[in-house]
């Protein structure tokens, strides 16, 4: 099995290197993709240390080159499992929310997700998962200037723009699903998604029947634990790896592909462990000539307790790096563990 890991690992890397793609899709994006994997994939809902999780994201993108109109994302979400002998059902709930440029670009989403995981072999469990809710997304037009609005001398905010909203706020349904294969003794996951299977709409200037929507994505994830020190219980380094494919409107096609390890550098035994991980990113989007390596992301993480906080920080490394003078993103997180470790499932400590 390890030396599967280092095969799919080492042909993976060579994907990333060798033209994978960075996504601009809508959907808000963490670098710190395992800490939510079930925002990109219901079925990870409930694959936690214990029973019930509460997990807090916050990221700020961009600031060193849009100051003020830099990308702000927050992401909540709490999940939980009921134990049905040795499988169980999982519940998610979920509120994402994110704000960029002039016109106070906002888009939330409010999610509830369901998930099943079935254990087929002694610690291998097999999980389906949805989730479903509302998206809201608008614009504040008040912030923008637009030509016409110009009379020869400057600008005035009480001109007609002419511009044909329909509407600068729509509140549309998502659907996405996935599957997720794991084993908690070997640990390692691997787990699919289609993401926007009902193609919701996503226009200001159209009409529910003319407007554009959302193409169907979906994404690859997983990790693989490998032991360091020849013991067979204990899996410290984690190899990691996300991709997403999206089309935001027709022929706009984006993909996006992360990859790297965190490695469990100390663990104390009540359980207080300290990790450090990289990642790099590349990608390429509709109408580039080629791929872009985007960013090199170091991460830090610190188990205490019931409490797990991570920190990242994207250093771009992309044809913007003139620009932004290497800044990309700032990245917190922070879980909360809760209940009793006895029940139907013991994941590794890094997960």
């Amino acid at each position: 099995m390890q030396q599967f890991t280092v095969l799919f690992f080492l042909l993976f890397s060579f994907f990333l290197l060798s033209g994978g793609q960075v996504a601009r899709a809508q959907d808000a994006h963490f670098s710190q993709f395992s800490r939510t994997a079930g925002y990109a994939n219901p079925a990870f809902v409930g694959l936690s240390r214990e029973p019930a999780r509460l997990s807090l994201h916050y990221r700020n993108q961009w600031s060193s080159v849009l100051a003020g109109q830099s990308y702000h994302s927050a992401l909540a979400a709490f999940d939980w499992r009921n134990c049905l002998g040795l499988s169980f059902f999982s519940f998610g709930i979920s509120a994402q929310a994110s704000r960029a440029g002039d016109s106070r670009f906002t888009d939330g989403q409010a999610m509830l997700s369901l998930a099943y995981h079935q254990q087929v072999a002694r610690g291998l469990f097999l999980a389906g998962g949805v989730r479903g809710g509302a998206w809201n997304y608008r614009i504040d037009d008040s912030q923008l200037a637009f030509e016409e609005q110009f009379d020869g001398i400057g600008h005035d905010p009480n001109r007609n723009n002419f511009e044909s909203f329909d509407q600068l706020q729509r509140t549309v349904f998502g659907l996405s699903a996935g599957l997720l294969l794991y084993d908690t003794k070997a640990a390692w996951q691997i787990g699919a998604s289609l993401l926007h299977i009902n193609q919701p709409l996503y226009s200001f200037l159209e009409d529910a029947q003319n407007g554009n929507r959302v193409g169907m994505g979906w994404s690859l994830q997983g990790q693989f634990g490998i032991s360091t020190d020849n013991r067979a219980d204990s899996k410290e380094l984690a190899l990691q790896f996300f991709y997403r494919q999206q089309a935001l409107f027709k022929n706009s096609k984006q993909r996006m592909a992360s990859a790297g390890a965190l490695w469990q550098l100390a663990q104390s035994s009540k359980g207080n462990a300290f990790y450090l991980g990289l990642y790099g990113r590349v990608g390429r989007h509709a109408g580039d000539a080629g791929f872009t390596f985007d960013a090199v992301t170091p991460y830090l993480r610190m188990d205490y307790g019931d409490w797990s906080f991570g920190l990242s920080y994207d250093v771009n490394v992309s044809p913007l790096a003139n620009a932004s003078r290497l800044a990309g993103a700032m990245e917190l997180s922070v879980q909360a563990n809760i209940g009793d470790m006895r029940d139907c499932i013991v994941c590794p400590s890094n997960w």
